[in-house]
């Protein structure tokens, strides 16, 4: 079997090409014998990643900040509470959505090292702990995550928090407690909870988080939800930033802008087309918008006075 090759390197377009062959010996090559393969005691690990992470948590004080926060509690485990919720940070880090995704890791050297465990817990025994957790309990990890949260931003020396206040659907199974059809816009017929949460904008950070049913609307029980959330970011940075808030019109509310205007917080609330606020008149009477960037556009009210008084 031969190969022709063309060589186009001739001087001039009148030429012709000059067909070259090659020998059979030019294109095959001889293998001889095998590759040596050798088997070693290497560890290979898809989560290097997390010795990087670990070093952080280590430079932060996570651990004694999970004591702390714990201190007092009996949650019944042979692992101690520091592993378990390590374990559980590092699952969700590494991709696992479900406690049976602790299996994949379970051998992991550096998800071990992470851990501080030399053998993981099964998925039926993280679960054994987790159903010890009682509202007092979950009351304990806000406290932690307030403390992770203020040892971060305080650092930043933010003039201005912005804070977002929405709520987040989450899609369950048709047996877990407490969840109901209701406000999910994509699988209205799917049980859900329905969670409050507020994040910082400027650095994406979660404040606080309230898990509630999923037939709750967005703007119940969120007197109270902002009323703790004010008191957690005053004890933890003070007076010294301007805070201000945007949430979207479920919480265009009485109580709401009330609470707001006495803290002295500014905010940014969607209002809502309600018909007592007759926001058409305002729409009708200015024709030309001013354009705020592609696609958007807008103009101010000066003022559109709600019933209860508040502008």
């Amino acid at each position: 079997m031969v190969e022709r090759t063309c060589d186009r390197n001739f001087q001039s377009t009148n030429e012709r090409p000059l067909l070259m062959r090659r020998r059979n010996t030019e294109l095959q090559a001889r293998v001889n014998g095998n590759l040596a393969l050798e088997f070693g005691e290497i560890q290979l690990t898809s989560y290097a990643g997390l010795e990087l992470f670990n070093r952080y948590l280590r430079a932060t004080g996570f651990n004694g900040s999970i004591r702390r926060a714990f201190r007092g509690v009996r949650l019944g485990s042979d692992f101690g509470v520091v592993a378990m919720v390590r374990l559980l940070i590092g699952l969700l880090v590494v991709g696992g959505r479900r406690l049976d995704h602790v299996g994949y890791v379970a051998d992991d050297p550096v998800f071990l090292r992470f851990c501080r465990l030399r053998v993981l817990p099964t998925a039926r025994t993280v679960s054994r702990w987790l159903t010890q957790f009682t509202m007092k309990t979950v009351e304990r990890l806000q406290a932690l995550n307030a403390a992770v949260i203020a040892h971060v931003i305080s650092g930043l020396r933010l003039h201005t928090m912005t804070v977002d206040v929405d709520g987040v659907v989450v899609s369950t199974g048709l047996r877990v407690e407490r969840a109901f059809r209701g406000y999910n816009p994509h699988h209205r017929k799917v049980p859900s909870y329905y969670p409050i949460m507020a994040h910082l904008a400027e650095t994406t950070h979660v404040l606080r988080v309230k898990n509630r049913s999923g037939n709750v609307h967005d703007g119940k029980a969120s007197l109270t939800f902002l009323r703790e959330l004010w008191t957690q970011l005053t004890s933890s940075f003070g007076g010294g930033a301007q805070l201000r808030f945007r949430m979207d019109g479920a919480f265009f509310r009485q109580d709401v802008l009330r609470l707001l205007t006495a803290r002295g917080a500014g905010y940014g609330i969607k209002v809502p087309f309600y018909h007592w606020l007759d926001l058409q008149q305002y729409i009708r009477a200015k024709p030309k918008w001013t354009r705020v960037r592609a696609g958007v556009s807008g103009f101010v009210v000066p003022a559109a006075t709600t019933p209860w008084g508040t502008l």
